[in-house]
Formats: C-alpha cells, structure tokens, sequence
C-alpha cells in the first residue's frame, strides 16, 4: 500500500467553496476552462500522483544517487516518470500552449504540485525546476532560444536547473565569482557551483542550466550579475543534442534526506569550453533570476504542505487502528484505539488544523496570483499583486517550518514506531528539513518581510494583505458559531499592524534589535493568517451544513477553526508582546560567551 495520502475533499472545499476557483474561467486567459474541466485535471493529478509518482518514494530511498567516474544516475523509474510527467502536461499545466504548455491557472499548478510532492519530494522537484528553468527563458529569452529550448523542457525530454550559490558566497550573491567573456556570439563560462537541485542525472539526454554569472567590466555586487542558459550539451544548427559543453560534475552531496535527489557540485569550463547564452539583459541577471526564485519559494511552502499532509494522514490512520491502553474517563470497556487518547487527539487535532490552515493560505496565495496577472482591471493587477509580494515569504517559510514540525508530531503520535523506517514518517522527516533552508533561509525571508515587503509601495502590500484580514473580521463578529474566534483574530491583527509599524522605526534607529524579531514576527503574521483562513474555512462549512446538512466532516471544519484560534492566537499575543519591547541581549552578548 502507498505511503501517499491525501483526503481530496479538503482540496476540493477549499477551491470549490471557499475559493470557487470556477470563477477564473470568467478571465480572458482561461475563458476555455470551467469548473468541471478544473476538477478534472485535479483528479487525473491524484491518480498519477498514486500511481505513476508515490512508489518511487520507496525506489528512490533504496537505490540513492550514485556517482561513478564523473556520471550521476537515479533509478530506471525515475526517468521514465520523468517523461511521463511531461509527456501528461504536468511539467508546464500553467504555461503559455505556444510552446508546450496547457494554459491552466497558476492555482491549479499549485494544487498539482501539492499532489506531486506528497507522492515523491525527491523526485518532483526535478520536474518543478524544470518548469521554472524553462519559464525564465520563455519570460527573457529571443524567439528563436525558446522555440530551441522550452518545448523539450515542457515536454519532459530535457531538464533545467537554476544555479546560484558558489562555495564562498553563500546567500551572498553579491559576492559570486562566475565568468562570463564574450566570445564569438556566445558567452565562455567559468565558475564552480554547489548546491545545485538535481544538477545532474541521467533522467535526460540533456540538462539546461540557468547560471549566474559576471561580464567582464560589469558594475560590482548584485548590479553586475547576468543570467546564461548553459546547456550540458550544446545544440547542433539543427536543434538536436551536439558537442559535450564542458561542464562536469565535482561530486555529488551526502545529505539528510532527500536521497534520491541529486544536490551537484558542477564545474563551469574546466577546459575553457563552455559556451553560454545571453538570457536577458545584460547585468539584469538578478531581477530575471528573481521570477524563479519567487516561484521556488511558493513551492517550498507547497512541498512543506504536502509532506504535513501525507504525515497527518499517516497518524492519523494509525491512530485509528492501533489498539493500546484504557479509555482515561472509562467511557469504553477494555482496550482502545488511541484515538481516543486526548494527548493523541490533541496533536491530531492540531495537525488537521495547521494543515488544512495552511492549505487554504497557500491556493488563495495561487489564486491571488493568477487574478494579479489576468485582471481587467489594472487597480486589482496592482492590489493581487502586492498581495502576492507579502505572502510569498510567509508561505515560503511557514509551509517548510510546518512540514517538519507536524512530521515531528505524527512521529510522536506513534510513539515507537513513528521512530523505525517501517512507516514512511521518519523519511517525511528528513526530507523536509531542507525546505527551512532552501531558496534563502526562513531568517532570510523573515527580513525579506519585515524589512523589504513591510515598506514598498509605501506599505501597499502591508496595508493590502491586513486589509484582507480586516474585512473578513468585520464581516464575521457577529457569526453564530465563531464570532468570538473572530473578535480574537481581529484583536491580535490589530495588535501585529501596530507592533509591524513600531518595529519600522526601530529599524533605522537599532537594526540588530529588529534584526532579532523579525523571524518571531513572520510567525506572529502566519499564524494569524492561518487562523483567518480556518475561520473563513468555517463560515464556507457552515453555510453548506445551512445548504444541507452538517455532517462529520462539515462539523469539522468549525471545531478544528475555534480550537486553532483559542490555542494558538493567545500565544501569538505573547510573542507580539516580546517583540514589542526586543532586549539587547543580542548585542550585549560576547562572542566569547557563547
């Protein structure tokens, strides 16, 4: 049986009822798609993510990477799912029919991707890449680079990969060393990379490579990066597989988790032979390789989403089944599942609710984004968009911080056995402690917002994303069944705008004391996020149960809304209150005494 599980009637609420998704289909983009064509698409991604994607999350597991004589190879599966997927459309469902795609909204996108990486986290970020990689030269490539390169990427019979990090650079991308010296209508590439996803495999007969690098003359620090398209293989006239490229593999990076992912150490021009392509603007390298980036940090917070919500299900099925110990108030003879033991209860209900929370955050973040694109009006492209901007970091670092943390819960809901690798959630475990670190540090998305996505636009984004909670708030006080939650949520979103606006000013006056807060405060605005959508998930249930009949899982759906907000908002509060009044501990500290 599967590892993989997902219940697709909490997808579908949230799209059908909460969001009514259908509605995209009134944007010109997506005029030829309706709500059943949607639902569709959403259940054959289920099947292939069953059938085709979760069994080579065990193959993976056992077989590895394997790095001989310079080569890199995955599992036989792996390449012929790899076709498969983008053979299906899955590789490109949001992109332009021009060049391969499906034309899909960017939701569904998402909503496919939180299949996906349930199913197999090691292998679907192969796929994710290179939709992203081949994205990035449909956005900032000529005509006749993307009609060469993206079609194969789409279609599944190239790959692509981003690469950024240097050894001696780090986050710092300022101080990256990669050259690029024009050459004879191409560009001769020499650097070394590490910490490249998937940077080489055998999956593919070719792998594109999106890299970073610095012209000659070019301005210092991050105003003088460019972008390339270095291919493994060159291209012949013709567009068929030419010329070895000169670019090499160093090693390949023995890891946590994720083990059927190959993390690259690639070396550019060796031997003074490697070309690579213009893609873009000069020394504009930075802001075009921010496109994919963004959209790597959305699905970060996806891959954390889905990894919580397999590991949910997997405790919670176990819970259902295994038989241990006595009811505590003696309400059932003899043994019982334990299920019915509240501390079990507790952290199930907790993880229902983060995951069903962070769920809805997520695709209403993808719908945000499909309406700041294909909008009428320019008023609402400019009002999604910021919406876009302030939620990107939080989805980013709170989806990967709560992918660990609920599989570190559904471990302890099966105590032992949660510990040995007879049951999937201690490789759920390993595998998504990386997404804390991927694509700029949790820390780093926190000054991201705080610093960068509080103060542009003079706040837009800051005021818009606030203003969204505000109104629900407004709207919801006087609801029958969670109008006090509500009240709850309107007071500490009132408390996390004053504490934002404070924290402002500190950051010119004493940046190392607002430095401190700025991860506590990302959580402070997820958390309140999380429990605007759970308690906006519950005015969806109950108008249903009214259209109706409250059933189980509508009843659900109010009770785990007014458990999160109870238990976690006065926390919230808590942290609100520290992050009002930083100490200087921080500073203060010596070195020394660490």
């Amino acid at each position: 049986m599967t590892h993989f599980k997902v219940n697709e009637d909490d997808l579908f609420f949230i799209l059908k009822n909460q969001l009514d998704y259908g509605r995209l289909g009134r944007l010109e983009r997506y005029r030829e798609l309706d709500e059943d064509t949607l639902d569709m698409t959403i259940r054959e991604a289920a099947k292939f993510a069953r059938g085709v994607v979760s069994p080579l999350q065990e193959i993976g597991e056992k077989w590895g990477v394997r790095f001989e004589n310079g080569r890199v190879t995955c599992p036989p599966e792996f390449r012929r799912a790899f076709g498969m997927y983008g053979e299906n459309g899955w590789t490109a469902l949001s992109r332009s029919p021009e060049y391969g795609g499906q034309g899909f909204p960017r939701l569904a996108r998402v909503v496919v991707n939180d299949l996906m990486y349930g199913a197999c986290q090691s292998f679907n970020m192969a796929p994710s890449l290179t939709h992203g990689a081949g994205h990035l030269i449909e956005a900032f490539a000529g005509e006749d680079v993307k009609e060469r390169y993206v079609p194969n990427m789409y279609g599944g019979r190239w790959a692509g990969t981003m690469c950024l990090t240097e050894p001696q650079a780090g986050s710092n991308l300022a101080a990256l060393r990669t050259t690029a010296r024009p050459e004879n209508g191409h560009y001769q590439i020499k650097g070394g990379k590490i910490f490249i996803s998937w940077g080489d495999h055998d999956l593919t007969e070719n792998i594109i490579h999106l890299v970073l690098a610095r012209i000659p003359g070019a301005p210092e620090g991050v105003k003088g990066i460019s972008l390339f398209i270095v291919p493994k293989f060159r291209l012949n006239p013709d567009g068929s597989i030419g010329a070895f490229n000169d670019v090499t593999t160093a090693g390949v990076e023995k890891k946590l988790g994720l083990h059927a992912s190959p993390t690259a150490a690639l070396n550019f021009g060796d031997n003074d032979d490697c070309h690579g392509w213009l893609c873009g603007r000069e020394n504009q390298g930075l802001a075009h390789m921010f496109q994919m980036m963004n959209a790597a940090r959305i699905s970060t917070g996806v891959s954390g989403l889905a990894i919580a919500s397999t590991a949910y299900l997997n405790a919670l099925e176990y819970s259902r089944n295994r038989v241990q110990g006595t009811d505590v108030a003696g309400r059932k003879k003899g043994f019982v599942p334990i299920i019915d033991h509240p501390d079990v209860r507790r952290m199930l209900l907790w993880m229902k609710a983060t995951v069903d929370g962070l769920r809805s955050l997520i695709y209403t973040a993808a719908l945000w984004d499909d309406l700041a694109h294909e909008s009428e009006a320019e008023a609402d492209r400019k009002k999604y968009s910021a919406l876009v901007e302030f939620a990107t970091p939080i989805v980013k670092a709170y989806g990967s911080d709560m992918g660990f943390r609920v599989a570190e819960t559904a471990i302890q809901c099966l105590g032992g056995y949660g510990f040995t690798r007879e049951y999937p959630l201690e490789q759920y475990l390993r595998d998504a402690k990386i997404l804390s670190l991927y694509e700029g540090t949790n820390g780093i998305q926190s000054m991201d917002l705080m610093g960068r996505k509080v103060r542009m636009d003079g706040g837009l984004p800051f005021q818009a994303f606030m203003g969204e909670m505000e109104a629900f708030c407004a709207g919801a006080k006087d609801h029958p069944r969670i109008g006090r939650q509500a009240a709850l949520l309107s007071q500490t979103s009132a408390e996390l705008k004053e504490t934002t606006l404070s924290l402002a000013n500190l950051m010119a006056q004493d940046p190392v004391r607002w430095a401190s807060v700025t991860y506590p405060m990302l959580l402070c605005f997820a958390e309140t996020a999380v429990t605007w959508r759970l308690l906006d998930l519950a005015t969806a249930a109950d108008r249903q149960a009214a259209r109706s009949s409250e059933t189980a899982f509508l009843k659900a759906k109010v009770i785990q809304a007014a458990y999160y907000a109870d238990t976690t908002l006065p926390l919230t509060r808590a942290r609100l209150a520290v992050c009002r009044n930083p100490g200087d501990e921080l500073s203060a500290m010596p070195d020394e005494g660490f």
